[in-house]
């Protein structure tokens, strides 16, 4: 017998899963332009694979255009073709051009000043921040305080930051701990992620050297414009020995605080950031922008780094390649790009993927002649951010986790789920992950058997780790402000569908089993798989790849097996039919012409010969 408790708790998963199909009934709103909402590589604005695969080809194109071989005399004797350039080696030409392209491109678009070199190498945005703690850091030097805007690792201010940022403190504080002449009580650390305090605090405190990791990528969260001031006012108040590394990986065109505060950080702070977050280039690679100031700080640490750095990292290299060890080191012949001079200063070290480079120079060259220069950038980005803001106010579902709307970011949110019907925090955190597998690609099976194909309308928009959210998702201005909206739209259909799935799994195991109507089918067969297919289908008949109708249906085999390979089989027949008209109407035309060229003459209608 079932107790009057279990009865009450069928009612009420009736009831939760009954006002769940009532708030979906609609069925899905409009799709995202694409799925990559992840903070991770951002959007290159593809909408799907047909405009993905031109995009290719235009990139290929451009690559012969812009990169040609030349002999001796300087004469052009053809292009140096994509495949080429994935062989070629990362130094002489063309790998020369395409780096120093490159670094021009980021240095020009994002507005660093001329005097401000730009440096690059092997690795993401944690190498760049461990470059510049390795050099900026001074060795026994008590003068010098560490500031850095996170609260100490480990401690209950830091439980809500998450993992990731105290990775940044916790490097610090392994740095100092473990270095011959470190010393972990030169740091300081913020009350708060992303606070920075008043000028006359930070010197009074004898702070010489800044850390700013307390915003933005993992908790969506920027800076004030009086935190910004105050940095301000702490440079200025001594250029020469004042120093700030700020994390641009999700500030690059999202930044808050006008365009004359903004000149100033690009101006007077060390930018480190990744190329994949930053620029929306290939993974694996940093860029760390040095004021005058903080290469003249490397230049003298480099002779007694406060720990040995490896070679791959090293921005003070040996003057004379003869006397490694003993020799002078200097930033003037490392991995710098001089925008004065329009130069690399020294090469990067081995070994880079030419064509990697090439990519992401392509893309922000793409980027910024369909969307313009960086002051539109930023002010999309803050129309996107914009348009959350009013959106979350017109409903009750979902709510910012920062909640000063000044420190909210304009490149990535964060937000966090409330559902009044649902007050178990397992079950809450069982319909975000159904929300997801929604949302992305892998859907849902439910308890009757029946799958319900993912919408592959966001992919990976988990929130870090520790972080008070729920999803987290990339809205820098390189996506419309529609999009933004059928992201938050989808979002809002999926978290009812998910939860009346939980709904259903909590009534399977109380032995009733909900039909839900769907017919059981196949994950490879899912909507999203099925599109993309289709995709590559309509990419090929478009003529953007040269792959054969026979490697596709392999292809259609292997991914979606009953769902495609009939569509492929057809598509192959009216390929034949058109192929063969041409060739018939090819076959007309030639008969219709006698040896000399001149059309023959038509035959009498009586049949008879002339």
């Amino acid at each position: 017998m079932r107790s009057n408790a279990m009865d009450e708790t069928i009612d009420d998963l009736r009831k939760l899963h009954a006002l769940a199909l009532l708030a979906s009934k609609g069925g899905p709103p409009a799709r995202t332009s694409n799925p990559f909402f992840g903070v991770g590589p951002i959007s290159d604005a593809m909408s799907d694979e047909i405009m993905a695969r031109r995009n290719r080809h235009e990139f290929e194109h451009w690559l012969e255009e812009t990169y040609r071989k030349r002999n001796d005399k300087g004469v052009d004797i053809g292009p140096v073709t994509a495949p080429e350039i994935a062989r070629s080696m990362h130094r002489g030409a063309p790998a020369d051009a395409i780096l120093l392209d490159l670094m021009r491109s980021v240095h020009r678009y994002f507005g660093f000043p001329r005097s401000n070199r730009l440096a690059i190498g092997l690795g993401g945005g944690h190498t760049g921040f461990t470059v510049a703690a390795s050099h900026f850091v001074a060795p026994g030097d008590f003068q010098q305080m560490i500031y850095v805007d996170t609260p100490p690792p480990e401690s209950d201010e830091a439980a809500g930051a998450g993992f990731f940022r105290q990775s940044w403190a916790s490097q610090l504080v392994e740095l100092m701990q473990h270095a011959k002449e470190g010393d972990d009580t030169r740091l300081i650390f913020a009350e708060s992620d992303g606070h920075i305090p008043p000028a006359m605090e930070l010197t009074g405190r004898g702070v010489k050297l800044f850390f700013g990791v307390g915003h933005e990528t993992t908790g969506a969260s920027t800076y004030s414009r009086i935190d910004v001031q105050h940095l301000i006012n702490w440079l200025d108040a001594d250029a020469a020995n004042h120093h700030a590394v700020i994390d641009a990986t999700s500030l690059l065109g999202a930044m808050t605080w006008g365009q004359e505060m903004t000149h100033k950080v690009m101006t007077k702070c060390c930018l480190f950031m990744p190329l994949q977050k930053a620029i929306g280039g290939a993974p694996g690679y940093y860029l760390l922008s040095l004021t005058p100031q903080a290469l003249s700080l490397a230049d003298r640490n480099s002779g007694d780094p406060i720990v040995p750095i490896p070679r791959q990292m090293k921005l003070a290299v040996p003057v004379n390649q003869k006397w490694p060890l003993s020799g002078r080191r200097s930033v003037h012949v490392g991995p710098i790009y001089d925008a004065h001079d329009d130069r690399m200063l020294g090469g990067v070290i081995n070994t880079f993927s030419v064509t990697a480079l090439a990519e992401t120079n392509f893309s922000l060259v793409r980027m910024a002649k369909a969307i313009g220069p960086l002051a539109v950038l930023t002010q999309r980005s803050l129309a996107n951010r914009q348009a959350i803001n009013t959106w979350l106010e017109k409903q009750a579902l979902f709510s910012h986790a920062v909640k000063d709307p000044e420190r909210r970011g304009a490149a990535v949110t964060l937000l966090k789920a409330f559902d009044p019907d649902v007050r178990d925090r397992g079950v809450h955190e069982r319909i975000v992950a159904r929300t997801k597998q929604l949302m992305g690609l892998e859907g849902i099976t439910h308890p009757d058997g029946a799958h319900e194909p993912g919408l592959d309308v966001a992919r990976y928009i988990n929130a870090f780790p520790g972080t008070p959210g729920d999803f987290r998702a990339w809205i820098g201005g390189i996506r419309d402000k529609s999009d933004i909206i059928a992201f938050l739209e989808n979002l809002t259909y999926c978290w009812y569908r998910a939860k009346a799935a939980v709904a259903e799994e909590d009534l399977h195991t109380m032995g009733i089993t909900l039909r839900t109507g769907l017919r059981a089918q196949p994950e490879a067969e899912s909507y999203a798989g099925a599109r993309l297919a289709a995709e590559e289908l309509a990419a090929i008949l478009a003529g953007l790849d040269t792959t054969s109708i026979a490697t596709l249906q392999r292809k259609a085999l292997a991914r979606h097996r009953r769902a495609l390979v009939g569509a492929a089989a057809a598509i192959e027949r009216e390929l034949r039919k058109i192929l063969g008209g041409k060739r018939k109407a090819a076959a007309t035309r030639s008969r219709s012409k006698s040896p000399s060229g001149k059309p023959k003459s038509p035959r009498p209608r009586s049949g008879k010969r002339p």
